[in-house]
């Protein structure tokens, strides 16, 4: 595990940097470039704990963001993808729609062929503009990786009211193309339970991506300094061993270390 200082801060375009599912990626964060503002807390989140987004932040203007991002398409051809990630909820992004819309654009004028993706906690999706922003791109990742409200609440923390977890999945649900983002760890404080490689989770997230049929689902695990000390990755085998339970309900994943 990378035991690199926590990403509160990060610039607009960022990278590229090999990425373990995207590949080559030139990142694009839509947050504060100097705080991480975000709709979920979660406790083992790379980028720290940062605030909540609330409107205050400051944004980026688009027109900054697509001016940076031309010139680093220009200084790397060979990508595979970019990704609209970062330290903060990308669907907080007071023009998400439009931007989304900018770099499909450039992407043509530029002959591109990377991959545009975004990578979400889902926490906006009942905007219609945030949803038809990620129904635009090639692939919008959401996050599920506690599918029990007990844990939802204590490890992704998140800071509005979102309906529980079945509230979650509805708003997940209401996506046309659903491509899952699941991350593992254990806790080695057992006192406090932050851990989701628990059977009552592992059956929750079984019958999630039954309830919302993903088109894909990438299987993670802890790659970089959480934000609390104590959680540790699962090995490859513990992670291919749920995976072969999610394969036997006939869905498509594919796990990553």
């Amino acid at each position: 595990m990378d035991k690199s200082t926590n990403l509160l801060s990060c610039p607009t375009v960022y990278g590229p940097k090999k990425s373990r599912r995207q590949g080559l990626s030139l990142g694009i964060n839509l947050g504060d470039p100097d705080m991480k503002c975000c709709t979920w807390s979660c406790v083992y989140c790379q980028c720290g704990f940062g605030r909540k987004a609330d409107g205050s932040g400051r944004y980026p203007s688009r027109n900054d963001i697509v001016r940076v991002l031309v010139h680093e398409l220009n200084r790397h051809a060979k990508l595979d993808s970019v990704t609209i990630a970062g330290n903060s909820e990308p669907g907080t992004y007071p023009e998400f729609l439009e931007l989304v819309k900018d770099v499909i654009a450039v992407r043509k004028k530029m002959s591109g062929n990377w991959i545009f993706n975004c990578l979400t906690n889902g926490s906006e999706l009942d905007n219609e503009r945030v949803r038809q922003a990620c129904e635009l791109l090639d692939e919008a990742w959401v996050k599920i990786d506690c599918a029990t409200d007990q844990l939802l609440l204590k490890v992704n923390r998140p800071l509005a009211r979102i309906g529980g977890i079945k509230g979650h999945l509805d708003r997940v649900r209401k996506l046309q193309s659903i491509r899952i983002q699941t991350l593992l760890w254990r806790d080695t404080d057992q006192t406090r339970r932050l851990g989701n490689d628990t059977e009552d989770n592992f059956v929750a997230l079984l019958d999630a991506f039954k309830f919302l049929q993903p088109k894909q689902i990438h299987l993670t695990t802890i790659q970089r300094e959480p934000a609390t000390k104590g959680l540790e990755p699962l090995c490859l085998a513990e992670l291919n061993k749920f995976a072969d339970r999610v394969r036997l309900s006939g869905l498509e994943i594919a796990v990553y270390e």
